[in-house]
């Protein structure tokens, strides 16, 4: 049995920060139900600089944040769809949001209505800065989050500019998944102990300073590079096949390396001589062979290729590789399923969960509360497993 299995999880969320944390709940066995809008679809699903050949099937972005989940459309602007979604809060443990603050009073779905449809909800809310505060309200991207933490400040060359660490793919987002997922099951097991929900709010700005704050004091410290005061010489160069090693050497090194390059002057110079003169694993295995932190740069591909990686990078069906899970269990996690197509288990959702009856979903269907394929006498189509919230 999975850690979370039992446990019932409403995905509001978009994009990465939100969908990624409850994609790590569905890695520890929990039932993840992904919510859009038939007016509003995940962006993530066609995300242009990740867009696939294949232009019927969603970003690999989308498939990544989304594996393991079943998909419900519902509008959460009509009331009955309102009505709908807090029927199933009733019937769930957690949801996910990551909404831009004020969207769940707007909507009429803040924690205060959740608690009244399930007073043991717990409602984790991923923002750029936070629930309340001067900056709450801004608008936010990873850029300008890692802008705010300082942690633009700290990456990048001596007398260069502030360098963000991606653009699609950044690191606000990627580590507040983690974190919020670590914060839900540490809630989960409080829920069990003495009762009642809770309503978590997580700021990417703040967990992005906590990642780096043993940098703060050294404020007036200049960018470094790859370079560490530490060593006498830590950076990445390039071999004679055109692949980048990255080294480091230590002071009490600089003779050892000495004894490959023959000189222990100007480290950067002779030693990007000696590299640039070799294939790229032969300067690896020489600079190993006499105890010194060396290693390829590699490149995406060749990091499939070492297939080191676990869990770390799942497969989908299609061959496709993916992020996945950041741990491993002993018992190991749910099999893999692709992320669901929009609104495909809503019929069986509304049915097992919400237990509406094939006539109400037929009105709901009419009416445009939900979207989904035509229900059938019978369907169960990706029922997926049994659960109790």
């Amino acid at each position: 049995m999975s850690v979370l299995s039992g446990i019932r999880v409403l995905d509001l969320g978009i994009i990465t920060a939100g969908a990624a944390t409850s994609a790590i709940l569905a890695d520890l066995g929990a039932d993840v139900i992904k919510i859009e809008s038939p007016t509003y679809r995940d962006p993530f699903r066609v995300w242009v600089s990740m867009q696939p050949e294949d232009g019927d099937k969603p970003s690999p972005h989308y498939r990544a944040t989304n594996r393991r989940k079943r998909a419900l459309a519902v509008n959460l602007k009509m009331a009955e769809g309102r009505e709908c979604f807090l029927r199933l809060v009733g019937r769930s443990d957690i949801v996910v949001e990551n909404f831009r603050r004020g969207v769940l009073e707007k909507l009429g779905i803040d924690y205060g209505a959740l608690c009244k449809a399930n007073p043991n909800i717990i409602l984790a809310s991923v923002s750029s800065q936070g629930e309340t505060g001067p900056d709450a309200m801004d608008v936010s991207y990873g850029s300008t989050l890692e802008g705010v933490a300082g942690m633009a400040w700290l990456t990048g060359y001596e007398g260069g500019d502030p360098m963000v660490s991606g653009v699609d793919l950044n690191y606000p987002d990627q580590v507040v998944a983690i974190f919020a997922a670590g914060m839900i099951c540490t809630a989960i097991v409080e829920r069990k102990q003495r009762g009642g929900g809770v309503h978590l709010d997580l700021s990417q700005r703040e967990l992005t300073s906590f990642m780096i704050g043993e940098s703060f004091s050294e404020a007036d410290t200049p960018r470094r590079g790859n370079a560490d005061e530490a060593f006498a010489f830590q950076d990445c160069l390039l071999s004679a096949d055109g692949k980048w090693i990255a080294v480091s050497v230590g002071f009490d090194e600089v003779e050892k390396l000495a004894s490959l390059t023959g000189s222990s002057r100007d480290i950067r110079r002779s030693l990007a001589s000696w590299i640039a003169a070799r294939a790229s694993a032969n300067a690896v295995a020489e600079l190993q062979g006499i105890g010194l932190a060396a290693a390829l740069s590699r490149r995406g591909e060749e990091v499939l290729a070492a297939q080191e990686w676990a869990g770390a990078i799942e497969r989908a069906p299609d061959g496709l590789p993916l992020k996945g899970t950041p741990f491993q269990l002993e018992e190991g996690s749910p099999p893999f399923s692709a992320a669901p197509d929009f609104g495909e288990d809503s019929v069986a959702i509304l049915r097992e969960v919400g237990g509406y009856s094939l006539d109400e979903i037929t009105e709901l269907l009419r009416k445009g509360v939900i979207e989904a394929p035509e229900p059938r006498q019978g369907d169960t189509a990706r029922m997926g497993k049994s659960v109790t919230g």
